[in-house]
C-alpha cells in the first residue's frame, strides 16, 4: 500500500494556536499609554514577525519616548509574561480544537514549532491550551515542542522544522505545517514540507503566495486531514 500524504502535522503557535498577537499588542500599547502615546491596532501590524527587541528600539525612535529601548522591552514583556501567566487572558484561535480532536482520531503525530523562547512558549501553552485538552501535560499530544531558543536560526529559515520532523521521525515531504506569518510559511517550505497559511487580523497583510493553501480558519483544515 502507498504511504499516506501526511503522517506529521506541525503548528506554530503564536497567532495560530492562540491568539497571543493581540496580547502583544494590547501589553505593548498599554506600555506606550505610561508614555502618553496611544496606537490602535492596524499600527502595530508592523510589528508583527519581528523579534521584540527590534520593535522596541523602533517604539522609541518612531514615538520619540524618553525611555531606553531596553526599559521599554522589559516593560512590554513584563506586561505580556503577567497575562499569558492568566489563563482568563488567553483565547484560542478558531477551530483549533476541533482540529487537534480530528487529528488525535486519525492518529497523526503532532508537534508545534514556535520562534518565541522557550519559557514564553511552555507558559503560553500551559495556560492557554492545556487546559482545554483532557490530558495531564501538553507533550501527552505534541511529541515534538520546539522553540526559538532551541535552534541557531529562526524562520524563515527551516532549522525549526526539520528539528520537528526528525523528532517525529517523519519524512519532511510527509509533514503539513500550519502558519499564519510568512515567514513561517518560508520556513516549512524550505524544508520540503506542505504549508498551509492561516492568516490572523495581524499577518493578513503578510505575503502568503509561497503556501501551498491558504485557509481561512482552522476549521477548513479538517477536510484535508
Amino acid at each position: 500500500m502507498p504511504e499516506p500524504a501526511y503522517q506529521a502535522v506541525i503548528f506554530d503557535m503564536d497567532g495560530l494556536i492562540v491568539d497571543s498577537e493581540t496580547i502583544y499588542y494590547n501589553a505593548y500599547n498599554q506600555t506606550l499609554n505610561d508614555l502618553g502615546v496611544d496606537i490602535p491596532r492596524e499600527e502595530y501590524m508592523r510589528c508583527v514577525g519581528h523579534p521584540v527587541e527590534g520593535n522596541s528600539a523602533e517604539a522609541v525612535k518612531i514615538y520619540d519616548l524618553p525611555i531606553r529601548p531596553e526599559d521599554f522591552l522589559e516593560s512590554w514583556m513584563k506586561r505580556f509574561e503577567n497575562a499569558i501567566g492568566d489563563p482568563e487572558q488567553i483565547e484560542l484561535m478558531p477551530g483549533f480544537l476541533d482540529l487537534i480532536a480530528h487529528l488525535r482520531q486519525k492518529k497523526y503525530k503532532l508537534g508545534i514549532a514556535s520562534s518565541t523562547p522557550r519559557h514564553r512558549m511552555q507558559t503560553t501553552l500551559k495556560n492557554g491550551v492545556l487546559p482545554h485538552l483532557d490530558v495531564d501535560a501538553i507533550d501527552q499530544i505534541f511529541s515534538a515542542l520546539f522553540s526559538g531558543s532551541d535552534v541557531t536560526n529562526t524562520k524563515p529559515d527551516p532549522e525549526i522544522y526539520l528539528k520537528a520532523a526528525a523528532k517525529l521521525d517523519v519524512e519532511p515531504k510527509h509533514c503539513i505545517v500550519f502558519e499564519d506569518s510568512s515567514a513561517g510559511v518560508q520556513s516549512a517550505k524550505a524544508a520540503g514540507m506542505t504549508s498551509v497559511a492561516v492568516p490572523n487580523f495581524f499577518t493578513a497583510h503578510h505575503d502568503h503566495s509561497q503556501a501551498h493553501h491558504i485557509l481561512k480558519s482552522l476549521h477548513e483544515a479538517i477536510p484535508m486531514l
